[in-house]
């Protein structure tokens, strides 16, 4: 039985710049097991936040496959995509942009 929960190969971003196009991720290769752990660390500018934007489904890789589950991630719509981000991921950012005279359930509503 494959315990992998999460794989990318040859996971490509480019993006579109003033200078023209700009690779944020060059080809990344790994896999996740069930119970691994997993820690991203780099200097600012790096891509770690690009390369979970693209692990979480929330960017579209340019390049290479996405796998989650099992599922091919760049295979889906964004509907399909949101339903299974809704059923099998929890997504914490970086800035929660929370309005500060409401109360955190009102913020979540």
């Amino acid at each position: 039985m494959d315990d992998t929960v999460l794989s990318l190969r040859d996971a490509r971003l480019t993006l579109d710049g003033n200078a023209g196009p700009v690779e944020i991720l060059h080809g990344i290769t790994l896999s996740v097991r069930r119970g691994e752990t997993l820690g991203l660390v780099g200097p600012s500018g790096s891509g770690k936040s690009s390369l979970l934007m693209v692990m979480g489904g929330l960017d579209r890789a340019t390049g290479g496959e996405i796998r989650a589950l099992g599922q091919d991630l760049s295979a889906m719509n964004e509907d399909r995509l949101a339903r299974f981000r809704r059923d099998n991921m929890g997504v914490v950012f970086q800035s929660f942009h929370l309005i500060p005279t409401m109360t955190a359930i009102e913020n979540v509503a």
